[in-house]
């Protein structure tokens, strides 16, 4: 069933996120090139509600940095992209953390294990990742 975005934008105002997303720079942000080999699919964004709310607390966020979305905000907002994306990530865990969704978040922990490899780690950001481990993944990475 797909997830309503209205619903996702809502509970990003829980967080602290206020913007406005329409449809089509959703589609657009989602469909456009990336400086990663992404995993997820369209469907599985649009048919998981973590994930939309996500990909919706990314767009907000870069666009309350000044960035328009389009297909290559992704690549052209790099690395606040990252950046958005590790406050996004924040975001998913502690919903997933509300919604007891711990198969969700051991997944997540997963990835997240593997940041310190990745070569599009923006400088400095390191902290950020450590710190998403520490207050999620306790004992998933041990």
């Amino acid at each position: 069933m797909p997830v309503d975005l209205r619903e996702v934008l809502e509970r990003l105002r829980e967080y602290g996120l206020r913007c406005s997303v329409s449809p089509e720079e959703l589609l657009a942000y989602i469909q456009g090139p990336s400086y990663e080999d992404d995993r997820v699919t369209q469907e599985e964004i649009l048919g998981e509600e973590l994930l939309l709310l996500h990909e919706a607390a990314e767009i907000c966020i870069l666009k309350n940095m000044g960035y328009r979305i389009t297909r290559g905000t992704v690549v052209e907002a790099y690395p606040d992209t990252y950046r958005a994306h590790l406050i996004a990530l924040g975001i998913e865990l502690a919903e997933a953390e509300r919604l007891g969704r711990l198969d969700w978040i051991a997944r997540r922990c997963r990835d997240l294990a593997s940041y310190f490899d990745d070569p599009h780690l923006p400088s400095g950001m390191e902290d950020a990742v450590s710190q998403l481990i520490s207050r999620y993944c306790g004992g998933v990475l041990t």
